[in-house]
Protein backbone atom coordinates (compact mmCIF):
# COMPACT_ATOMS: atom_id res chain seq x y z
CA UNK A 1 0.00 0.00 0.00
CA UNK A 2 1.31 3.41 -1.01
CA UNK A 3 1.72 5.95 1.74
CA UNK A 4 -0.06 9.31 1.53
CA UNK A 5 1.46 12.76 2.00
CA UNK A 6 0.23 14.71 5.02
CA UNK A 7 0.83 18.36 5.94
CA UNK A 8 0.58 19.58 9.52
CA UNK A 9 0.49 23.20 10.66
CA UNK A 10 2.21 23.78 14.00
CA UNK A 11 2.12 26.95 16.05
CA UNK A 12 3.25 28.22 19.43
CA UNK A 13 3.07 31.57 21.19
CA UNK A 14 3.84 30.66 24.81
CA UNK A 15 7.08 29.66 26.49
CA UNK A 16 10.00 28.29 24.48
CA UNK A 17 8.29 28.34 21.07
CA UNK A 18 11.22 26.71 19.24
CA UNK A 19 11.28 23.85 21.75
CA UNK A 20 7.54 23.20 21.40
CA UNK A 21 7.72 23.17 17.59
CA UNK A 22 10.76 20.85 17.54
CA UNK A 23 9.27 18.46 20.09
CA UNK A 24 5.91 18.34 18.31
CA UNK A 25 7.69 17.37 15.07
CA UNK A 26 9.70 14.70 16.88
CA UNK A 27 6.59 13.27 18.57
CA UNK A 28 4.58 13.24 15.32
CA UNK A 29 7.41 11.45 13.50
CA UNK A 30 7.75 8.86 16.27
CA UNK A 31 4.11 8.18 17.11
CA UNK A 32 2.79 8.17 13.54
CA UNK A 33 5.82 6.35 12.00
CA UNK A 34 6.28 9.20 9.52
CA UNK A 35 8.90 9.03 6.78
CA UNK A 36 10.40 11.45 4.25
CA UNK A 37 9.60 14.46 6.40
CA UNK A 38 10.10 18.11 5.51
CA UNK A 39 9.87 21.16 7.73
CA UNK A 40 9.39 24.78 6.68
CA UNK A 41 11.21 27.76 8.06
CA UNK A 42 9.51 29.50 10.98
CA UNK A 43 6.91 32.07 9.95
CA UNK A 44 6.40 34.68 12.67
CA UNK A 45 3.06 36.43 12.82
CA UNK A 46 0.76 38.27 15.21
CA UNK A 47 -1.80 36.25 17.14
CA UNK A 48 -5.28 35.99 15.64
CA UNK A 49 -7.51 37.66 18.21
CA UNK A 50 -11.16 38.41 18.69
CA UNK A 51 -12.21 42.01 19.41
CA UNK A 52 -11.77 42.84 23.13
CA UNK A 53 -9.39 39.93 23.74
CA UNK A 54 -7.17 40.43 26.79
CA UNK A 55 -4.07 42.47 25.94
CA UNK A 56 -1.71 39.74 27.23
CA UNK A 57 -3.04 37.36 24.53
CA UNK A 58 -1.31 39.49 21.88
CA UNK A 59 1.85 37.36 21.65
CA UNK A 60 3.75 36.65 18.45
CA UNK A 61 3.21 33.17 17.01
CA UNK A 62 5.92 30.97 15.56
CA UNK A 63 4.39 28.75 12.86
CA UNK A 64 5.78 25.98 10.69
CA UNK A 65 4.43 23.46 8.26
CA UNK A 66 5.61 19.91 8.58
CA UNK A 67 4.95 17.23 5.96
CA UNK A 68 5.66 13.52 5.69
CA UNK A 69 4.50 10.21 4.28
CA UNK A 70 1.96 8.36 6.42
CA UNK A 71 0.23 4.99 6.27
CA UNK A 72 -3.49 5.81 6.30
CA UNK A 73 -4.37 2.13 6.73
CA UNK A 74 -2.62 2.16 10.09
CA UNK A 75 -3.48 5.78 10.94
CA UNK A 76 -6.83 6.95 9.55
CA UNK A 77 -7.51 10.71 9.87
CA UNK A 78 -9.49 10.49 13.13
CA UNK A 79 -6.65 8.50 14.72
CA UNK A 80 -4.12 11.10 13.51
CA UNK A 81 -6.23 13.83 15.13
CA UNK A 82 -6.45 11.86 18.38
CA UNK A 83 -2.66 11.40 18.47
CA UNK A 84 -2.05 15.09 17.63
CA UNK A 85 -4.25 16.14 20.58
CA UNK A 86 -2.40 13.74 22.91
CA UNK A 87 0.92 15.20 21.76
CA UNK A 88 -0.34 18.73 22.53
CA UNK A 89 -1.22 17.62 26.07
CA UNK A 90 2.07 15.71 26.53
CA UNK A 91 3.97 18.88 25.62
CA UNK A 92 2.06 20.86 28.24
CA UNK A 93 -0.80 22.48 26.37
CA UNK A 94 -3.47 23.56 28.81
CA UNK A 95 -7.13 23.88 27.80
CA UNK A 96 -7.97 27.56 27.63
CA UNK A 97 -10.51 29.75 25.93
CA UNK A 98 -10.56 29.74 22.14
CA UNK A 99 -7.94 32.15 20.72
CA UNK A 100 -6.01 32.24 24.03
CA UNK A 101 -2.21 31.85 23.86
CA UNK A 102 -1.01 28.25 23.67
CA UNK A 103 2.13 26.26 24.17
CA UNK A 104 1.57 24.21 21.02
CA UNK A 105 -1.11 23.83 18.41
CA UNK A 106 -1.05 20.92 15.93
CA UNK A 107 -3.42 21.13 12.97
CA UNK A 108 -3.87 18.69 10.10
CA UNK A 109 -3.81 20.97 7.05
CA UNK A 110 -4.14 18.46 4.22
CA UNK A 111 -3.81 14.79 3.36
CA UNK A 112 -3.11 13.89 -0.25
CA UNK A 113 -6.36 13.44 -2.24
CA UNK A 114 -8.61 13.48 0.84
CA UNK A 115 -11.62 15.64 1.54
CA UNK A 116 -13.28 14.90 4.89
CA UNK A 117 -15.87 16.66 7.01
CA UNK A 118 -16.83 15.23 10.39
CA UNK A 119 -19.09 17.80 12.07
CA UNK A 120 -17.34 19.88 14.77
CA UNK A 121 -14.45 17.42 14.88
CA UNK A 122 -12.36 17.25 11.74
CA UNK A 123 -12.23 19.00 8.38
CA UNK A 124 -9.59 18.09 5.79
CA UNK A 125 -8.34 20.16 4.08
CA UNK A 126 -8.27 22.49 7.09
CA UNK A 127 -10.99 25.15 6.78
CA UNK A 128 -8.45 27.98 7.18
CA UNK A 129 -5.74 26.56 4.92
CA UNK A 130 -6.24 29.05 2.08
CA UNK A 131 -7.32 31.97 4.31
CA UNK A 132 -4.38 32.14 6.72
CA UNK A 133 -0.97 33.34 5.54
CA UNK A 134 0.87 31.35 8.20
CA UNK A 135 -0.63 28.11 6.86
CA UNK A 136 -0.29 29.03 3.21
CA UNK A 137 3.26 30.40 3.25
CA UNK A 138 4.74 27.57 5.30
CA UNK A 139 2.93 24.77 3.44
CA UNK A 140 3.80 26.27 0.04
CA UNK A 141 7.48 26.31 0.99
CA UNK A 142 7.64 22.52 1.46
CA UNK A 143 4.65 21.14 -0.47
CA UNK A 144 3.74 23.61 -3.23
CA UNK A 145 2.54 20.93 -5.65
CA UNK A 146 0.39 19.16 -3.05
CA UNK A 147 -1.05 22.52 -2.01
CA UNK A 148 -2.19 23.17 -5.60
CA UNK A 149 -3.76 19.71 -5.83
CA UNK A 150 -5.51 20.37 -2.52
CA UNK A 151 -6.89 23.66 -3.84
CA UNK A 152 -8.30 21.73 -6.84
CA UNK A 153 -10.19 19.20 -4.70
CA UNK A 154 -11.93 22.08 -2.92
CA UNK A 155 -13.35 23.50 -6.16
Amino acid sequence: MKNSRIIFGLGSNLGDRNFYLDEAVRELETQLFLTNSRKSKIFKNPAMLLPNSPRDWDREFFNIAFSADIDLQKFPPEKILEIAKKIEKKLGRIDREKWAPREIDVDILAIENLKIKIADKLTIPHAGLFQRDFFLMTAKEIEGELLEKTREILI
